[in-house]
Formats: structure tokens, C-alpha cells, sequence
């Protein structure tokens, strides 16, 4: 069954859809009103970050530990002394291969050189902006006419396109997920909370024309809590 495109929804219910599109809750945006990024929302964003930059660190360091590892138990080495030899081997290409073979040779430089670039495509995947913005965990605000927007991207050999989909802020283009470009009410005055570097969408409310500020405020987070009190009942 198709819902009615038609049907009239209050700002209390959009902001209720987009908050489960979205995932973000009552304390979330109470946080974001105020210019913070809340924990929970931290948290959630944290892999973003941090995970491209622990597995980029990881591929980079892992080989040069194991070979010197290896290293220092054939040479009876330090695992300090140990480092400098290795280095010393990658240098020379010639005296390596002469050294351990050329299948030896082969296997310490191949291993090296295939982790590091693994390391540089883990990388290339680090959003500074991101990290920042999780270090400084502050939010802006911006204001204005906010429409969802389609992007379909026609792959070759027939296989199935490529969906995107955007909150459109004048020329800010936010990408949110499928659940989110249905919970809009294309057209309608937001108000959008961003991380201000990467320019991440964290939540996003109507806006609430028929109050003063402040009191509408507090009568959608009201109706925000008891909209996700009531759609836990049994």
C-alpha cells in the first residue's frame, strides 16, 4: 500500500520522521541547539574517523614489525638493533636478494610495499574536517528552505544505478539516506545543525513560525519526546 503523498503532517510529525530517519533523539537535538555535539552522537561518528586512520597507521607500521621482528631472531639481534639492519637490507635491493634469495627477497619486499599501499588507500579515506570537527565537537546552525533532491547515477552493462540523495540548503547539498529524503517536507523552513568544517548533517528541525523562538523550542522537543514514548508501546 502506497501512503498518500498528499496527507497533511504537522512539524511535530515531520521532525518526529526525519529524527528516526536520521537517528538522532530529543537530547541529541537539545544538544545541537546549543552549539554542541552531543555523546551519543560522537560516538556513532567516531568510526568514521578514527577507523580509516587506526587501519592506515596499522598496514604502515605492522610490516616493518614483523620483518624486524624476523630480523632480529636470524641475526640474534635487539629488536632496537634489529630496525636499522632491516632498513639497511631495503636499501640495498642487490645485497637483500643475495642475502635471503630471490624468492626471500621477493616475499619481504612484496609484503612491505603491498601493506603501504593498502596504508595510503586507508589514507585517502581520513576526513580531517571530520576529526576536527570531533575534537572541537561543536555544531552550527543554518536557516532557510530546505528540498530533498534525487541523484541517479547510470552504471554500465545494465547493472542497477546508483541512488543518491541530498538535503539542498541554497548551495549547501547535505547527503542523507533514502528514509530521510521521504520524512522531508520539501520546501519547508529548517533549521539544520552542522558540524561547521565537514559540513555534516547531525540533525534538523522545522521551523516553528507561529511562536517566538524559545517557546517553540520547547513544544517540539515536548512533542519530539512524546512521539518516541508512544511509538515504544506495546
Amino acid at each position: 500500500m502506497i501512503e498518500d503523498a498528499t496527507t497533511f503532517r504537522s512539524k511535530e510529525q515531520v521532525l518526529f520522521d526525519l529524527s528516526k530517519a536520521l537517528e538522532f533523539s530529543p537530547e541529541s537535538l537539545e544538544a545541537n541547539r546549543k552549539g554542541q555535539l552531543s555523546k551519543d552522537q560522537a560516538k556513532k561518528l567516531y568510526s568514521n574517523c578514527f577507523k580509516p586512520v587506526i587501519l592506515a597507521l596499522v598496514f604502515a607500521v605492522a610490516p616493518f614489525m614483523v620483518w624486524t621482528r624476523i630480523t632480529s631472531t636470524r641475526e640474534d639481534l635487539s629488536f632496537l638493533a634489529a630496525f636499522p639492519a632491516l632498513i639497511k637490507e631495503l636499501t640495498h635491493v642487490k645485497d637483500l636478494f643475495e642475502a635471503h634469495g630471490k624468492l626471500g627477497g621477493a616475499l619481504m619486499l612484496g609484503s612491505i610495499v603491498i601493506s603501504l599501499a593498502i596504508a595510503i588507500l586507508f589514507a585517502f579515506r581520513i576526513s580531517s574536517a571530520l576529526c576536527f570537527d570531533l575534537l572541537d565537537r561543536k555544531v552550527i546552525m543554518k536557516e532557510g528552505r530546505v528540498v530533498a533532491r534525487e541523484e541517479i547515477i547510470n552504471r554500465p552493462n545494465g547493472r542497477d544505478p546508483i541512488e543518491k540523495y541530498f538535503f539542498s540548503l541554497r548551495h549547501l547539498n547535505m547527503p542523507v539516506n533514502l528514509a530521510a529524503y521521504g520524512a522531508l517536507e520539501a520546501g519547508s523552513l529548517y533549521l539544520v545543525y552542522l558540524l561547521p568544517r565537514s559540513e555534516l548533517l547531525v540533525s534538523i528541525e522545522p521551523r516553528m513560525e507561529d511562536t517566538p523562538e524559545m517557546l517553540a523550542a520547547q513544544a517540539s522537543v515536548s512533542a519530539f519526546e512524546r512521539g518516541q514514548s508512544s511509538s515504544t508501546r506495546i
